[in-house]
C-alpha cells in the first residue's frame, strides 16, 4: 500500500489517470484469473492492468510476470504494466512464438535511468496515448535501432560532427587552423570513450553461458530441436538449418540486416568494408555476424527465416 499510495498513484496522476476516479482507475477488480491491483479504464473500456509489488520484490521473476500475463490473457488485454515502484515494465501478454522474456516491451528504473528516457517510456501508457500504444512502441524501437546503428558504425556520427566542429572553430577561433584529420582523430577518441561501455555491456551477456548455470537451453526450428549454451548459437543453428533445407546458398549473399550491415556474407565484411565483430564460419563457406544481445540474436534469426519464406514463429526458444 505504501508503494501504491506514495509512488504509483502520483505517477499515474502525472500520466493523466486519476486514481480517485472509478471511471478511470479501479483497484482490485476481480477477473477470471485473479485480482490485478489496478485496472485502467478509458471510454468505459478496460485498457490496461497494473500489478504492483513491494520495493523488495524482483518484478522480472518469471512467476511475477506470469501472474500479470494471466490477468491480461484472461481478459483479452494485449498489454500490462508490472512495477515495484522503482522498476516499471511494459509487458505484451501474447505474441505467437515468443517467450515471456521476449514479450517485455520496455523496462525503466525511475531511480537510475535518465529522466527523459523514463518519461518517454511511461508516456506510452498515459491516458492520452494508451489508445495509440502500438505506434508509440514502434517509434521507441525505431529510435533505439537507429542509435544502435550509430554505436555499431560510429564513422557516420563522426562524419556528421566534423562540419559542426569546423563551423564552431571558424566562428570562435578563427586564428587557429585545424586539419580535418586532427578533428577526425579527436572525435574518434571521444566517441570511442562513449561507446566502449555500451559495447562491453552488450558483449557480456552472450559470450559466457547463455542463461547461466550448466544446463543447456533448447530452440526448436519447425520440428527440429537444438541444444544451445550461447546466444550466437541461435543464429548459427538457424542459418545451418536453412542451408540443409537448400535455402541459404552463397549466391544469396550478402544477406542484409540494415542498409549498411550484413548478417551473412561470403567474407566477414559489412557493406562498406568494416569487419564483422564476431564472425562465425558456416558450413557453406559463408560468414555470419553474431555480435548481438540474446534478444538481437533471436530477432535476427527470425528475420532470416522470414527472408527465406518461413514465418517468424517457425523458431521457438524454450
Amino acid at each position: 500500500m505504501a508503494v501504491r499510495d506514495q509512488i504509483i498513484n502520483p505517477i499515474l496522476k502525472s500520466l493523466g489517470w486519476n486514481p480517485e476516479t472509478p471511471e478511470e482507475v479501479q483497484p482490485n477488480i476481480f477477473t477470471q484469473e485473479g485480482v490485478p491491483d489496478y485496472t485502467l479504464i478509458k471510454d468505459g473500456k478496460k485498457v490496461l492492468f497494473i500489478e504492483a509489488k513491494k520495493l523488495s520484490v524482483d518484478v522480472e521473476q518469471k512467476e511475477v510476470i506470469r501472474q500479470l500475463a494471466n490477468y491480461c490473457f484472461g481478459e483479452g488485454m494485449k498489454y500490462g504494466v508490472l512495477t515495484n515502484g522503482g522498476i516499471w515494465i511494459l509487458f505484451r501478454a501474447f505474441k505467437e512464438g515468443t517467450t515471456m522474456a521476449e514479450r517485455i516491451v520496455w523496462k525503466t528504473d525511475i531511480e537510475s535511468d535518465e529522466l527523459t528516457a523514463t518519461t518517454r517510456r511511461l508516456d506510452t501508457v498515459s491516458k492520452e496515448n494508451v489508445g495509440n500504444i502500438e505506434n508509440l512502441i514502434k517509434k521507441l524501437q525505431i529510435l533505439d535501432e537507429i542509435w544502435q546503428s550509430f554505436v555499431e558504425e560510429p564513422e557516420e556520427m563522426i562524419r556528421g560532427l566534423i562540419p559542426v566542429f569546423d563551423k564552431l572553430i571558424n566562428e570562435g577561433y578563427a586564428d587557429y587552423k585545424f586539419e580535418s584529420s586532427e578533428i577526425e582523430d579527436f572525435l574518434k577518441e571521444r566517441i570511442r570513450e562513449l561507446i566502449t561501455p555500451i559495447e562491453e555491456s552488450r558483449v557480456a551477456p552472450f559470450e559466457p553461458q547463455l542463461w547461466g548455470g550448466t544446463r543447456p537451453r533448447k530452440i526448436r526450428i519447425s520440428t527440429d530441436t537444438f541444444e544451445i549454451r550461447k546466444s550466437y548459437e541461435i543464429l548459427i543453428n538457424t542459418a545451418e538449418w536453412l542451408i540443409r533445407k537448400g535455402k541459404l546458398k552463397k549466391s544469396d549473399c550478402p544477406v542484409a540486416i540494415g542498409h549498411k550491415r550484413h548478417l551473412i556474407n561470403t567474407e566477414s565484411k559489412h557493406r562498406y568494408g568494416d569487419s564483422f565483430r564476431a564472425p562465425k564460419r558456416l558450413s557453406n563457406g559463408t560468414y555470419i555476424e553474431t555480435h548481438n544481445s540474446t534478444a538481437g540474436c533471436i530477432n535476427n534469426a527470425r528475420r532470416l527465416l522470414e527472408k527465406f519464406g518461413y514465418r517468424e514463429d517457425t523458431l521457438h526458444v524454450q
